[in-house]
């Protein structure tokens, strides 16, 4: 059984209303007792793959405050440094799958169209990091740990899927799994000695990036035009007119002393090279 149309599969902040059980529970049970083993979250893979060979998956922990750590992966070496070594350092900032925990820390289970904003494929996230990747129908699911700490499991394909597999239907398997997969999660958080430090980030590159030159204002709608947020998105979140957007724009790429989002890009990635002390 498969379904035709993934946007019907998830909804935010509860669990997709389409599931479907696995035929078959085995690769669960095996999981389950790995659960005081240190290979868990690579089990936790091999549970994806299961049930649809071919896909790739990273197991990132996001803390409540400071950058993710990659626990787990099947990606080759060469996308290991193309895809997870830039991620850590500075892309996770614009990442949706990011954004949302860091804004509601809500578990479940969504695609990446859900989660990004409408202008998400025209940004220069999307051009100059996302697009190259190769990766195809990317989902995620997010497994809650407390205090705003959280497991995420992303997944998705870099080439086709063996016969028989696709992505719908594994995501509605996810789905049905997912309060099972959710508690074992947590019991290996609980009995593992993988719990990290947390790494303060004051001042924050969120709050920092542009504040020598840019109002309050215009550095939330320059983060805003980064993560692909488009002029209404950003009116409806600020509170304002569409008017005042433009002119925010207007005047901090005049600030900026830039004329596109490309460059307001560029300037953001070599700020945070600036940041690291590798400028």
């Amino acid at each position: 059984m498969t379904y035709s149309d993934p946007m019907d599969v998830c909804r935010p902040c509860r669990l997709p209303p389409k599931v479907l059980p696995p035929s078959d529970l085995a690769p669960v049970a095996r999981l389950a007792d790995r659960v005081r083993s240190p290979n868990f979250l690579e089990g936790l893979g091999e549970v994806l793959g299961a049930y649809a060979p071919g896909i790739s998956y990273a197991v990132m922990h996001f803390p409540g405050v400071g950058r993710p750590t990659v626990l787990a992966h099947n990606l080759s070496a060469v996308l290991d440094r193309r895809v997870l070594l830039p991620y850590v350092e500075r892309m996770y900032l614009l990442d949706p799958f990011h954004q949302h925990w860091q804004s509601q820390a809500a578990p479940g289970v969504w695609w990446l169209e859900e989660l990004a904003p409408a202008g998400f494929r025209e940004t220069e996230y999307f051009a100059t990091y996302y697009r190259n990747l190769g990766l195809e129908r990317e989902a995620a699911a997010f497994f809650s740990l407390g205090e705003g700490d959280g497991i995420t499991m992303s997944f998705g394909a870099y080439g086709a899927l063996e016969e028989g597999a696709d992505h719908v239907t594994l995501m509605a398997q996810v789905a049905y799994l997912f309060p099972l997969l959710e508690s074992l999660v947590r019991q290996f958080w609980l009995v593992s000695s993988l719990h990290l430090p947390r790494e303060e980030q004051t001042p924050s590159l969120l709050a920092s990036f542009g504040q020598d030159r840019l109002s309050e204002r215009e550095r939330e709608t320059a983060w805003l035009i980064l993560r692909g947020h488009t002029s209404p998105e950003i009116a409806s979140k600020m509170g304002i007119s569409t008017g005042t957007v433009k002119n925010h724009r207007k005047r901090l790429y005049a600030k900026l002393n830039i004329s596109s989002q490309a460059e307001l890009f560029r300037q953001f990635m070599l700020f945070q090279h600036q940041s690291d002390g590798r400028a």
